[in-house]
């Protein structure tokens, strides 16, 4: 028997500010490709069946782009005859049941099993004469309930295969969380041996936990803790034996370069150093992001971050983070200072990514002395 695993597709999810020809965000349309390209794969492959292990969607509520393009490729996997069951996440399952689930959409579809009730389900099926039963457990209202519903699991001795479906932080191995709103966690122990297969979603890099436990990872680079991961699928293989291989699919390259240490370099020094890293790296296109670790206040501020950002204008997302010494760091956080308007204003430009920032420093400076010079007035 043959399965593609694959999880947190995050289907409407945007950043940034660039936008493809069509006007769209262009993260947004790159996460839709991602999708798209894995069930390319599977539509040419034909495996026995499909498992999605929840964040289909990257909201409650998703948009009715991300809506269609769900439909569009969920309906070629209907059309196909493979079997789809995909659980919900945590980030598209709402916080009250009364809300309703986006999944209802899929319900009506052949061969689609939308796990999405806040309980655990099983769904047994008949695959090239052999019979599996997928022990789905979607996101549920509050840890409690996740945990009942875990402890309901029991394995069916009268099927050819079990395999286990769910979405959360497994911990006990080590902690495989996002740190994200409502997050579950499931016990190590609930990886039993005795499923065939575990498939899993949430932590969003793929990984091995055991011989028969494994996260697919997200479809799409979605934040720069996932910069050095590859992306796409998994294929399992169930017989005697599991095997596996990741089918790695093209995403668009997402860069966080080795920080800078500015501790005792020079403006000058520290551009030229920024700017041989920018075309090293040849940002067209490309989402990067430099940090100038341990900058001194003082050269902080003499930084031409609008020149910078100018080498790196190609890019689709460029982002410059300054990273103070651990003694100013220290020191503001023990005596938080408020500076004037005019200094903060300054600080919070210099933080940002805007193209217009010269325009904005001139204008916001301008009516903050305005107000100022109104207020001094007797």
């Amino acid at each position: 028997m043959r399965i593609v695993h694959l999880a947190d597709t995050h289907l409407g999810y945007s950043a940034y500010r660039k936008v493809d020809e069509q006007g769209v965000n262009q993260r947004e349309t790159d996460v839709y490709d991602a999708f798209t390209r894995c069930i390319d794969y599977v539509v040419k492959t034909k495996p026995d069946l499909v498992l999605h292990a929840g964040d289909l969607f990257d909201s409650v509520r998703p948009t009715n782009r991300a809506i269609t393009v769900a439909v569009q490729q969920i309906l070629r996997l209907s059309k196909e005859k493979i079997p789809f069951v995909v659980i919900s996440g945590n980030h598209e399952t709402p916080k009250l049941k009364e809300t309703g689930n986006i999944f209802t959409i899929f319900e009506h579809l052949d061969g689609v099993y939308p796990i999405h009730h806040n309980r655990y389900e099983t769904i047994p099926l008949e695959l090239q004469d052999e019979t599996v039963c997928i022990h789905a457990i979607p996101q549920c209202q509050n840890p409690d309930e996740f945990e009942k519903n875990i402890n309901k699991i029991s394995v069916k001795k009268n099927m050819d295969y079990n395999i286990l479906l769910v979405h959360g932080a497994v911990t006990g191995i080590k902690e495989f969380k996002m740190n994200e709103f409502n997050e579950m966690f499931i016990p190590v122990k609930t990886l039993s041996p005795e499923f065939d297969y575990i498939a899993l979603g949430h932590y969003h890099q793929y990984t091995k936990l055991q011989q028969n436990a494994f996260y697919a990872g997200s479809t799409e680079h979605l934040s720069f803790t996932e910069a050095d991961s590859q992306k796409g699928c998994l294929e399992i293989h169930l017989g005697n034996t599991l095997k596996h291989r990741f089918i790695p699919q093209h995403t668009r390259p997402m860069i966080d370069a080795a920080p800078l240490d500015c501790s005792s370099l020079r403006i000058d020094q520290i551009f030229h150093m920024v700017k041989d890293l920018i075309q090293a790296i040849e940002p067209k296109d490309k989402i990067i992001r430099i940090r100038l670790e341990n900058l001194p206040a003082h050269i902080h501020r003499g930084i031409d971050f609008h020149q910078i950002h100018e080498l790196g204008k190609t890019a689709v997302h460029f982002e410059v983070k300054p990273i103070p010494t651990k003694t100013e760091k220290a020191a503001a956080t023990e005596h938080p200072t408020m500076k004037s308007l005019a200094d903060e204003y300054e600080v919070f430009l210099e933080s940002q990514t805007y193209q217009e920032k010269p325009l904005l420093r001139t204008l916001g400076l301008h009516y903050i002395q305005r107000v100022e010079e109104q207020e001094k007035k007797p």
